[in-house]
């Protein structure tokens, strides 16, 4: 067996540890457009995104009518898209969120077994519309935007809040563009460790960084960084909001290569003070950390794509997961883009001995 496989093989079968990840909860209603109806039972779909925004564009002075066929209505959010992968790979995630009122809504019962759920409440809705290059995502966010560290307290209690929180491997906070209180949220989160050992790392997916002004966003990076002398700190883009980041902090565009984005991005973590920087994009992953530098793994470019709403969450569950012990930041890399592999073309995320499959399939690892 070559030396990498067996470092991965060898990995993936110690794998073990604790992750905590917070705080949200959609309902993903997933469709396809319609391009063109030929029968009841024969359409061709619109395959492109760029065809729904030429279409959007070419109609702009009047109005816009289409078909839309439902594809599955399914778990959304960070803590769950995220949190199955750990959940899948046997961690039994701890995931509080919005899942249900009176009871577990049936987008997640399959969870149910396999991570340690606490309901908040009700969840937001997502109306998904699904492309082979992309995907259109349009949320309800009320229950989200309402969310507060005070119901947080109130619905667990001092005690079962010092359960969860207490020697934590991975503790991930997400979609901060998508979560009114989630600097209310993070600190709530940071003083549960007011006496006691922090986790040994915090990870962050902020989602679509346009989505609020420039001065939250930097207001939310420096609180973070306020902390980053206690833990390190991990913060995940995809290709679009690496470059809404590098825009925000004064850092030029680099070429779209990975070459390119690793320095650019060594100059953004630097900027922002924290200990690691990752990119996830659809040809290749880059990484920046403090103490191993940059490095970067292509991404085979994957064909018979079936889902590609989660993508970028379940990239960032195998990057938790590929954290928890001693891997190097290319091979953490390398183990996440296979997770994102395996997802996109199964709908689903793979076994542990299924992720040793997809990794030997990968042709840079």
């Amino acid at each position: 067996m070559m030396t990498d496989m067996k470092d991965y093989c060898e990995y993936i079968e110690q794998l073990s540890g604790k992750i905590l990840l917070g705080c949200d909860g959609f309902v993903d209603e997933t469709y396809q457009l319609v391009d063109v109806r030929r029968s009841p039972t024969d359409y061709t779909p619109m395959e492109k995104l760029k065809m729904f925004g030429e279409l959007l564009v070419k109609r702009a002075d009047g109005g816009v009518g289409l078909e839309i066929v439902a594809k599955r209505r399914c778990e959304g959010g960070f803590g769950i898209n995220t949190g199955r992968v750990p959940a899948i790979l046997g961690l039994n995630p701890i995931l509080p969120g919005l899942y249900g009122s009176s009871e577990i809504d049936p987008a997640f019962k399959e969870f149910e077994s396999i991570c340690s759920m606490e309901s908040l409440g009700d969840p937001a809705l997502t109306l998904a519309f699904e492309f082979s290059d992309g995907k259109l995502l349009m949320s309800n966010l009320a229950a989200v935007s309402t969310l507060s560290w005070e119901q947080f307290q109130s619905h667990f209690g001092p005690e079962k809040l010092r359960e969860m929180f207490a020697d934590v491997d991975i503790l991930g906070l997400g979609y901060w563009s998508l979560t009114a209180n989630f600097d209310e949220l993070f600190l709530g989160f940071m003083s549960q460790y007011t006496d006691s050992a922090p986790p040994k790392r915090m990870f962050f997916d902020f989602a679509d960084i346009k989505k609020k002004s420039s001065e939250a966003f930097l207001r939310s990076l420096e609180l973070i960084r306020s902390y980053s002398d206690k833990i390190p700190m991990t913060f995940s883009l995809n290709e679009h909001e690496v470059l809404e980041l590098f825009s925000r902090i004064g850092v030029a565009e680099p070429e779209y290569t990975p070459e390119a984005i690793a320095p650019a991005l060594a100059e953004a973590r630097r900027k922002i003070g924290f200990d690691e920087l990752i990119v996830h994009t659809p040809e290749f992953a880059v990484g920046s950390t403090e103490a191993e530098g940059e490095a970067w793994t292509k991404q085979d470019r994957q064909s018979n794509v079936i889902r590609l709403a989660g993508a970028g969450d379940s990239f960032n569950g195998g990057y938790l997961c590929a954290s928890l012990g001693t891997l190097p930041l290319k091979k953490r890399l390398a183990f996440a883009n296979a997770t994102t592999a395996f997802f996109v073309t199964h709908g689903t995320t793979p076994t542990r001995e299924e992720l040793v499959v997809q990794l030997e399939k990968a042709s840079d690892k």
